[in-house]
């Protein structure tokens, strides 16, 4: 017999749309989330763990520990074990798959000798699961209720960090906007490199001599011995945009990406 995907949740255009909105897929730092996966190893004695968000047609990796490195980072949906997880907010635990319908005749079973599989889902505060933090083992096993706490709580903390990335995410893109919009109202005209080269001199990075001389040229710096020191324009424009140099790094950061800068300009003039 072949194996069944799982049933569709009723919800899961929702889902997927809370999915696309988080943008963890877009820029995966698996750095953030290996410690999830190495806590779920140490938690439970499993030799493998993994973490991922499910959308329309694919698993996407964020972290694992245990796989082999060319096992890929992207799987079909239909194809993996955690999208039997989406459904319900509470974890997925199977002690012996091998018993299981859902899951015997799956190749993870039948061609790779997996037993036992949990999976946590990551729920967001809205109530959508975006995916799970998942452990397997090649034999039966029975997690406690204290080690199936821990896990829940390991993926309650995961699903709020992945939140705070979106808010973060979101409070740059909208500074972004802010400082664009203020910088386009002084200089009309004003290019994207260009405009990518004031913030830079205005959090004191390095500047080229071309850019040196454009913010020579706008009045916002001037020369001394072998530097551009700020002028008073200068610390003007720095007060007007009202950001402190914390809050102007992270929005150089994002606008090193050309693209995306572009796009944030044609929501100031369009």
């Amino acid at each position: 017999m072949n194996f069944k995907p799982a049933h569709i949740p009723s919800n899961d255009s929702q889902r997927v749309k809370a999915v696309q909105r988080s943008g963890v897929t877009e820029d995966i730092d698996s750095n953030l989330y290996e410690i999830y996966c190495f806590l779920a190893k140490e938690i439970t004695g499993c030799p493998v763990s993994w973490t991922g968000v499910i959308d329309s047609d694919k698993q996407v990796i964020l972290a694992r520990d245990g796989f082999p490195e060319d096992v890929p980072k992207e799987m079909p949906r239909n194809q993996t074990l955690c999208q039997f997880a989406l459904e319900k907010k509470q974890p997925l635990i199977i002690n012996n798959m091998v018993k299981d319908a859902r899951f015997k005749y799956h190749p993870a079973v039948t061609d790779f000798g997996v037993k036992f599989y949990a999976a946590f889902p990551i729920v967001t505060s809205d109530g959508y699961t975006l995916g799970t933090l998942c452990v397997s083992d090649n034999k039966v096993r029975k997690l406690t209720k204290h080690k199936i706490s821990l896990l829940m709580g390991l993926a309650t903390k995961l699903a709020y960090q992945l939140e705070v990335q979106v808010s973060q995410r979101k409070g740059t893109a909208e500074s972004t906007i802010h400082i664009l919009n203020k910088l386009l109202l002084k200089y009309p005209n004003l290019k994207v490199l260009e405009a990518i080269s004031i913030l830079k001199f205005i959090i004191k990075d390095f500047i080229s001599l071309q850019e040196q001389k454009f913010i020579v040229k706008l009045g916002l710096g001037f020369e001394s011995k072998n530097s551009i020191e700020i002028s008073s324009d200068g610390k003007l424009l720095k007060k007007e945009l009202n950001l402190n140099i914390g809050t102007l790094k992270r929005v150089k950061n994002l606008s090193s990406n050309e693209d995306e800068l572009m796009n944030l300009l044609g929501k100031i003039k369009g």
